[in-house]
Order: C-alpha cells, then sequence, then structure tokens
C-alpha cells in the first residue's frame, strides 16, 4: 500500500467524529454569533480546518509547528484566550492523529526510539526531583522578578512535555525524502527570519544598550543566540548551496551567508566570536567530501574583516573581544554575575548532588536560600541541568547527546546513499556542535531548537539506512554490455 494512502487511513470511528463535528461547529456558530462570541467561533473553525488539514497531510502540520517553534512568536488572533495558538490547535490535531495511528497500526514502535526513551527518563528524573524539592523547601516561597515569575517550575515542565510530544510527532509523520527536506528548509529559513530582522533593527537605531544587534524573531531577541543562529545559518547555506549542482545556488547562498557573518560581529556576542572559531573548526573537518574548501574560507573571512573595519559599530567589536574586562567596560558586569552564577551553582551542585532542587527552581532557590540578589538564571545549560536535576538529569543528557552525535556520524557514512540528504546531515553536524557550544553560555537544553535538531537527526538516519546501495558504475557497464552485445548480434 503507499505511504500516503497508508497515513490518511484512519479509524472509522475517528472519521466519524470528524463528520459530526461539522454540524455542532455549524450550530455554534449560529450560537456564538448570536450570542457576539465571533473569537471562539473562529477558533472552533481553525481547530476543525487544522485537523482536516493534519488528516490529509500530516507533515504540512509538522512544518507549520517548527516554524512557530523557531519563530518563538508564532501569530495568534486569539491573545485574549492564551492557549488558542497556532501550534497548540495543531497539537490537540496531531493527538488525535496519534490515537489512530496506535489504534490502526498498533504500531507502538516510538517507545524504542532511543533519544525519546531517554528523554522520557529524564523527564520522570525531573518530576521525582521536582516532588522531593517540596519536603526539601518546605518554606521556599513564590516570589516575582521585575517582570516574570522566579519560580519556574510549571513553564518548564509544560514545555518538557510538549516538546517531547511533537519529537514523537516528528518521529512517526516525517518519513520521505521530499518530508525530511521540506522540513530542513523550514528550520533553515525560519532561522534565517532572525538576520534581516536584526539588520532592519540596526538599520533603526533599536540597538542593545545602544550599539549591539538584536532581532525580533526567533531566539535572536538575545544577541548571544543571534550569534548562534548566524552560524549556524552559514553551515545551513553553504551545505544547501553544495547539495545540488550548479552555480546558481552558490550566488544565491552567498548573500545570506554574508548578512549572516555580519550580524554575528554586530551583536558583540564574546561567545559568537569563539563559536566562529568553533566554526571554522567544523567545517574544516569530518568526512572529506563535506568540508569547506580553503578559497571558501578565505572568502569567509574576506567578509569578517570588511564587517569589522567598515560596518560594525566599534563599541560592538570591544565588547567582543574584551575578555577580561575591567570595571567601567563593557560586558563588566555580565562577565561578573556569570562567574558568580557558576560559583552559587557549584555550591547547589555539592549540597544537593544526587537529587538536584527541581525543575525550574534556580532562581527561588539561589535568591531564598543562597541568598542570590541578582534573581538570574544559570546561563549555562550544563550548570542547569546539573543543579535542577542532579548527576542523573545530566548524565541522561550526556547520553542523549552522545547519541545524537553517533546518529549523525551514521548518516554522514551512509550519505553517498543519497548525496542531497547528506549534505543536510553535514549542515545538522556543524549546528550541532554550536548548539553543543553555546549551551555553556545559556539555557538552551529545552529550547526547541535542541529538540528539532534531534529529530532531523534520528529521522535522517532511518531514512539512509533503509535506502539500498548505490551499484557502483562499473557494475552496471558490466551487466549491460552482455544485453548489448546481444542486441547487436541479433
Amino acid at each position: 500500500m503507499p505511504a500516503r494512502a497508508a497515513r490518511s487511513a484512519t479509524p472509522l470511528g475517528l472519521r466519524l467524529g470528524l463528520a459530526l463535528a461539522i454540524p455542532f461547529i455549524a450550530a455554534l456558530t449560529v450560537a456564538g454569533t448570536y450570542l457576539g462570541k465571533e473569537v471562539i467561533v473562529c477558533a472552533a473553525w481553525i481547530a476543525l480546518s487544522t485537523v482536516g488539514i493534519l488528516f490529509v497531510n500530516p507533515v504540512t502540520g509538522i512544518a507549520v509547528m517548527t516554524s512557530g517553534f523557531m519563530l518563538a512568536a508564532y501569530p495568534t488572533v486569539f491573545d485574549s484566550l492564551g492557549a488558542l495558538t497556532i501550534n497548540n490547535l495543531l497539537g490537540v490535531g496531531f493527538v488525535v492523529l496519534l490515537i489512530g495511528h496506535v489504534l490502526e497500526t498498533r504500531d507502538l514502535s516510538f517507545l524504542k526510539v532511543r533519544p525519546i526513551v531517554i528523554l522520557m527518563v529524564i523527564g520522570v528524573i525531573f518530576l521525582i526531583g521536582s516532588l522531593y524539592s517540596q519536603s526539601l523547601f518546605p518554606l521556599l516561597q513564590v516570589s516575582r522578578g521585575k517582570r516574570v515569575a522566579l519560580d519556574r517550575t510549571d513553564q518548564m515542565g509544560h514545555d518538557f512535555i510538549t516538546r517531547l510530544v511533537f519529537l514523537i510527532f516528528y518521529w512517526i509523520f516525517v518519513r520521505s525524502r521530499r518530508e525530511i527536506r521540506a522540513i530542513f528548509l523550514t528550520v533553515m529559513f525560519s532561522l534565517f527570519a532572525a538576520v534581516p530582522s536584526a539588520l532592519y533593527n540596526w538599520e533603526q537605531g533599536t540597538l542593545i544598550s545602544g550599539f549591539r544587534a538584536a532581532a525580533s524573531l526567533t531566539s535572536g531577541a538575545n544577541p548571544n543566540r543571534l550569534a548562534m543562529i548566524c552560524l549556524s545559518e552559514v553551515a545551513f547555506w553553504w551545505y544547501w548551496s553544495r547539495s545540488r549542482p550548479g552555480w546558481l545556488r552558490r550566488l544565491i547562498a552567498y548573500g545570506p551567508i554574508a548578512g549572516a557573518i555580519l550580524v554575528v560581529f554586530a551583536s558583540g556576542s564574546r561567545s559568537g566570536l569563539l563559536g566562529i572559531f568553533v566554526l571554522g573548526t567544523f567545517l574544516q573537518t569530518g568526512e572529506k567530501q563535506y568540508r569547506v574548501p580553503p578559497y571558501q574560507i578565505a572568502l569567509f573571512a574576506l567578509i569578517a574583516v570588511v564587517a569589522v573595519l567598515f560596518l560594525v559599530p566599534a563599541d560592538s567589536i570591544e565588547r567582543m573581544i574584551n575578555f577580561t574586562p575591567e570595571r567601567h567596560t563593557y560586558g563588566y558586569h555580565s562577565t561578573l554575575q556569570r562567574l558568580d552564577t557558576i560559583y552559587l551553582g557549584l555550591h547547589m551542585m555539592r549540597d544537593h548532588f544526587f537529587s538536584g532542587i527541581g525543575l525550574g527552581n534556580f532562581r527561588e532557590v539561589a535568591r531564598q536560600v543562597y541568598l542570590d540578589p541578582y534573581f538570574r538564571p544559570p546561563h549555562n545549560s550544563y550548570l542547569w541541568a546539573m543543579t535542577e536535576g542532579g548527576i542523573f538529569a545530566f548524565l541522561g543528557y550526556v547520553l542523549l547527546f552522545w547519541t545524537t552525535w553517533r546518529d549523525i556520524g551514521v548518516v554522514l557514512r551512509l550519505g553517498h546513499r543519497d548525496p542531497e540528504i547528506g549534505f543536510i546531515a553535514a549542515a545538522l553536524r556543524v549546528a550541532f556542535v554550536q548548539f553543543m557550544f553555546f549551551a555553556a553560555f545559556a539555557d538552551m537544553w529545552l529550547n526547541p531548537i535542541c529538540y528539532i535538531l534531534i529529530a532531523q537527526v534520528i529521522t535522517l538516519r532511518r531514512y539512509v539506512e533503509s535506502l539500498p546501495e548505490p551499484v557502483p558504475a562499473a557494475a552496471v557497464a558490466r551487466r549491460t554490455r552482455p544485453r548489448l552485445a546481444y542486441a547487436m548480434a541479433s
């Protein structure tokens, strides 16, 4: 049975429920319009349309959810209703599809996928640690900072669960080469939205501290994360330009690459400057066919020099290269507070090595137990995992990322089976390294980028392992030569 037919086939009960929903929402439309609740009526119709689209083509929903996660500010006309966002509506539709998939196929193989299992175990560890923290800190009070609640247990728990479920959706519904490529391009273009956004803000003078560029879209609102996105985009566009022959792609890619490099320097990020060297190292290592030629590296370096000398504000460059700042210089307070946070986190690790302090409790415990005056998050994913989840959660993440890295290696070794997919894997390899590097400077392991990177890698491995080994051209010639000789003789 064709894959599309198998995927669109759903149990009779679900199809009947979808059909009955139409007259129900029609009645709701009449009643809602009469009562002046047009927003609820609109939400109901969008929800029904969303589920209907997902039944026809689930990958469309995955692409929309992915772009929503990447943009980090997906549009919704239901601000007053809070929960009725595009991704939440899609999530409801995918839950229905997942139930139908399991009921019809009796397929629970996604529970055997190693990264999914590891994340489930990490979730259980966080749950146990959070429950234990209630007895560990019985006098802990919920307080508020200047703008946000310091206790983030509920939000981070929600993020962990919903993004794990998204990973399951991705594994089940993204299978073919066309679907894999479509989602990769969705990620590439969605993240790239940060680059023109940052350039526009820069041109308008909307800068952090008067000199640091930041985007209004994606995680690029933070200059350090903006630098990570830009460095990953350099790899995405370069490998995209090499995934198919032709100079047109290469000429198209030079513009986004130049813009991304320019924004890295305009961000004034010291971790971004270090990330440039990480990028150059991993573009020059790995499988030989995926390495960047030296003249390309020289071109990237030339763009960087032009940016530094003629375009980027001097204050951004001064902050970027100032790794041992003195008082009253750029980056002084940032460096001081990050060092204090590391020392504070080490104390937490020593005191709660096995259990951790509970998911989302870092700022509350730091303020109320360790008397930290800054209301700050860990700003370090490794520190975050050790302090909030304990040693077992940290080791779980180490195993998760080691498994992902090995999967990338497998895809690259089998990339000759589908060269375009091999180049996608090479781009993900660089993006994954950048993600792990910047995780030392930001809380990244619950970020959607983490789950989307893992999702792409595990589906790439499944796809390339399903392909046969290509037949060498010499073998094809040997097979066809006798047939050609027989045809000529006859």
